[in-house]
């Protein structure tokens, strides 16, 4: 039996959570009591609105508080070592592995087969902007009508028609595009220019893919200071939709509680526990004061 196995066996007998069997790692200098998704107006990346990010290696979870320390010039030249908190990692439990949608990271040819995988696959970040704006896209056209004229610079009489047929699944030979949706995604990423379809992109498409089953994404961590870090094996990662679906392994599960986004539901007595992991950007918009 591996690590990973005995792990999610002895949460389990404790009386834990049954359909939180994928152990994972989140590291932060903070001390919090849960988290909360942010809007992505405070990062202005889709990936980090969908969800919490969650790591299967504790040495890439261990990355992120690890860029707490940071050093300063002093007025006098010098290197100041300025401490923005303490570092910290708390083990966490999350759905079972089947509930996670695969982020699309289409390998690129001609790259050194012994190089890391995180190396020579399509960015965390462009796979899942891409996925999530062709969802949210055949959910609402209009966001893709305004996207046209916003960041293609088409007048709307050229840009409603072409978003509708897209959508319809049509290839647009017109209005300076030649592709259908999946191509125009893919070039040109599709990330909306204002907040409030950008947040309607994640809305969306986390609520379509809730739909389908899942509770959150799995993807290959590419990020050099985050897959490159010493240590790191195993560059999986994973976008936790509802806060609900993580717990500390330390958790005991009172049914009464199932949906709260406490990481500690169930357990008497504790007011907080150090938690955190996701990027190099603040984290702290997940975590919730205690």
């Amino acid at each position: 039996m591996g690590m990973r196995e005995q792990i999610v066996k002895a949460i389990l007998a404790k009386g834990g959570r049954t359909d939180l069997t994928t152990p994972g790692y989140h590291g932060t200098t903070r001390t919090f009591r849960g988290f909360e998704n942010q809007p992505v107006k405070d990062s202005y990346m889709i990936d980090r609105a969908l969800g919490t990010h969650v790591a299967a290696d504790p040495a890439l979870a261990s990355s992120f508080p690890e860029k707490a320390i940071q050093t300063d010039k002093s007025p006098w030249g010098l290197n100041d070592l300025r401490v923005t908190g303490e570092p910290q990692m708390l083990p966490v439990m999350i759905p079972h592995e089947s509930k996670f949608l695969q982020a699309a990271q289409p390998r690129y040819s001609g790259r050194e087969a012994a190089e890391p995988n995180w190396r020579h696959v399509l960015s965390d970040q462009t796979a899942i902007e891409q996925m999530a704006a062709e969802k949210a896209y055949l959910q609402n056209p209009e966001i893709l009508e305004r996207y046209l004229m916003q960041a293609r610079n088409l007048p709307a009489q050229e840009a409603i028609p072409a978003a509708r047929s897209l959508v319809r699944g049509d290839t647009v030979r017109s209005e300076g595009l030649d592709m259908d949706l999946a191509r125009f995604v893919k070039n040109y990423g599709g990330k909306p220019y204002n907040d409030a379809d950008r947040q309607a992109v994640v809305d969306l498409a986390r609520e379509a893919w809730e739909k389908e089953g899942h509770k959150g994404i799995r993807y290959v961590n590419t990020a050099p200071m985050e897959a490159g870090a010493p240590g790191v094996k195993d560059p999986t990662s994973y976008i936790v939709f509802r806060p609900e679906n993580i717990r500390s392994r330390f958790a005991a599960f009172d049914p009464a509680k199932a949906g709260s986004s406490d990481l500690l539901a169930g357990i008497a007595g504790l007011s907080a526990v150090p938690f955190g992991i996701g990027s190099a950007y603040d984290q702290s918009k997940y975590e919730v004061p205690r």
